[in-house]
């Protein structure tokens, strides 16, 4: 519980910090009617629902954060991904903070692996880990996820292929699989 509480400390002041140098910083672009605004070298996605005035993420945040950057070497993450990977080194790819504060929108259905495309050419070595600061609930919008739908590769997007809706995905695809609610402790990952 100590090191949640201060990883959830320097993860309030990386916020804090942003939105007063938001103020400040680039103009907000739009893609899609979405907001997102380059800040202190990070990409800050805004909440949809823009009368919250709210960060819904940010990406990249390690070098914002001394308590994040450290975070991002401990040994519990690095160890199950080398072993997953089958490697004895690795490297970070990207780091992201994720918000869910009240009033915030949902996320549709998406698969990871679209949206790291872009930048990644490896995306067969690549492993997604997200470390929880807080419970997830059903009712507080945990993760939801369709077990063994990675199986099937790429889940084809919505009709509405604009450029942001292209990266979603239409779970009408996937018959026979439920989604499931990922129902966790803070400090899980």
């Amino acid at each position: 519980e100590r090191e949640l509480t201060g990883l959830r400390r320097a993860v309030e002041q990386v916020h804090e910090l942003m939105n007063r140098k938001a103020a400040t910083a680039a103009p907000i672009e739009r893609i899609d009617g979405r907001a997102f605004q380059r800040v202190c070298d990070s990409v800050v996605k805004w909440e949809w629902n823009e009368d919250l005035k709210a960060i819904r993420s940010m990406e990249p945040v390690f070098h914002l954060s001394p308590e994040i950057d450290a975070f991002i070497d401990d040994e519990r993450l690095c160890a199950p991904a080398r072993n997953l990977l089958g490697v004895d080194e690795i490297s970070l790819f990207t780091d992201k903070l994720n918000f869910k504060r009240p009033g915030g929108s949902p996320f549709p259905w998406h698969q990871d692996a679209p949206y790291w495309a872009f930048g990644c050419k490896h995306l067969d070595r690549l492993v997604s880990m997200q470390v929880y600061l807080d419970e997830a609930t059903v009712e507080n919008g945990c993760l939801w996820v369709i077990p063994e739908s990675h199986r099937l590769g790429h889940v084809p997007a919505p009709k509405d292929r604009r450029l942001i809706g292209g990266l979603f995905s239409d779970i009408s695809h996937i018959p026979g699989l439920t989604p499931e609610p990922i129902v966790v402790p803070a400090g899980s990952v």
